[in-house]
């Protein structure tokens, strides 16, 4: 009986460690992605960036009228400078992204033992999780997906009821 007691409470203690990583890894991505929206995709941002492109370009053509070329050739100047802005701008925003890629390996490291955990919903709920990170923009699928992980969890993690007792209760 001990021993029973003593592999129950290992198991719970294992699923519960399993979905605090899963859920810890979640929130990370998430909190990633929504940093990635702040920084390079809110339209603040991007006006601020074509501002900054304008005023590039507007300086670049400047420097080179201030050296005596022609209009032509200091708009080509301007143009130059802003296309250079822009294309470092370009390659900080894919930097960005790219982090997210080493996240997405080790939040499905995390779900692996779940999705072949005993329980039936534990493994649904985890492949709903997995899922819905595919689509991480979309907050309320994520929403969803970890209230039915959490539930499943909740479920699974609840003491069983001895066989005496499950067929007192139905009876009475």
């Amino acid at each position: 009986m001990t021993h029973r007691r003593t592999a129950r409470a290992a198991a719970t203690a294992s699923l519960e460690a399993q979905a605090d990583s899963l859920l810890t890894t979640v929130s990370q991505l998430r909190g990633s992605a929504a940093a990635g929206r702040v920084l390079w995709d809110s339209p603040a941002e991007r006006g601020r960036t074509l501002l900054l492109a304008a005023l590039h370009m507007a300086g670049g053509a400047a420097s080179a009228r201030l050296k005596g070329r022609s209009d032509h050739a200091s708009g080509l100047v301007g143009l130059g400078s802003a296309a250079r802005f822009l294309a470092e701008e370009r390659r900080h925003g894919k930097a960005s992204s790219a982090s997210v890629i080493p996240q997405s390996a080790v939040i499905v490291a995390a779900a692996a033992p779940l999705l072949r955990h005993e329980d039936p919903a534990v493994a649904a709920g985890t492949q709903g999780v997995l899922e819905a990170i595919g689509d991480i923009e979309n907050d309320a699928r994520l929403d969803r997906a970890l209230r039915t992980f959490n539930d499943a969890i909740r479920a699974a993690l609840q003491p069983r009821r001895r066989g005496w007792r499950r067929r007192r209760s139905t009876t009475v």
